[in-house]
């Protein structure tokens, strides 16, 4: 066909690309519909009548240029792909994935098996993309919380835990990354009291302008096992001095003699 074609061209007087597309389009018309010589038809009525039937549709967007890699899932859910975190399932935390890079998307597997697609992020490096099923109840808390609903909470409890709540917002980029942070500080509440939290608090701000929420959480449980042996010695003298004799000497036949 191409030969045929380029064998009509060669009286054509045409000088530039789209002129000989032109050219060609009406020649690959002309020869389409050209009658076979030993049958009925021609090539575009056997293409209806047998081939246009098993075509599937185009793709609705053209082919993209993909590559694989490997990540293993993190505690916090997510994996990292140059540089950008991605989630998955948490029920899939250590485990090692494929992960389908395009410009478009991020398509994560296991055992071959498809459990996460993303758009790609670009950009400043560090960003996160989490979809909120992906996580489990816990975590769909802080998620759900706003700054001001941290504020609120940090200043129920205390000046120190303010302060503390002040600074882990003001100090990531990322205001989901301060969040979790926070989150972390108030997961204390299920285990110390309010004046536990506040007084931990408040040590870490005596000692630094820079707190962080391992430090607090080191304090406060040092507190706990301070406090604890501390009643526990106070108790054992207690149950000493209990114990002692105050029977007197006229329990003895002190007064007889």
């Amino acid at each position: 066909m191409s030969t045929w074609i380029i064998a009509a061209l060669r009286n054509t007087q045409c000088f530039t690309i789209e002129e000989i597309n032109q050219e060609i389009r009406k020649k690959l018309e002309e020869f389409n519909h050209r009658p076979f010589t030993k049958k009925e038809g021609s090539r575009w009525s056997a293409f209806i009548e047998e081939e246009k039937y098993a075509l599937t549709p185009l793709p609705a967007k053209p082919y993209q240029m993909s590559e694989w890699r490997t990540a293993k899932v993190q505690p916090d859910y997510h994996i990292s792909v140059k540089s950008m975190f991605y989630s998955v399932p948490y029920e899939y935390i250590g485990k090692q994935v494929d992960v389908k890079v395009s410009d478009e998307a991020i398509e994560v597997y296991f055992n071959y098996m498809r459990i996460a697609s993303h758009p790609t992020l670009h950009g400043k490096y560090g960003q996160f993309s989490t979809v909120h099923d992906h996580m489990p109840d816990n975590h769909k808390l802080y998620v759900e919380q706003t700054p001001q609903d941290a504020l609120d909470w940090a200043e129920n409890i205390g000046e120190h835990t303010l302060f503390v709540v002040k600074f882990l917002l003001d100090s990531y980029e990322v205001e989901k990354q301060a969040m979790k942070s926070v989150f972390a500080l108030k997961k204390l509440e299920r285990t110390y009291t309010v004046y536990e939290i506040e007084r931990a608090c408040k040590m870490v701000h005596e000692i630094t302008n820079r707190p962080t929420v391992k430090s607090i959480q080191t304090l406060i449980k040092n507190n706990k096992k301070a406090d604890s042996e501390k009643t526990f010695t106070q108790k054992k003298d207690n149950v000493q001095n209990k114990h002692g004799f105050t029977r007197g000497a006229s329990y003895f036949g002190g007064k007889n003699k």
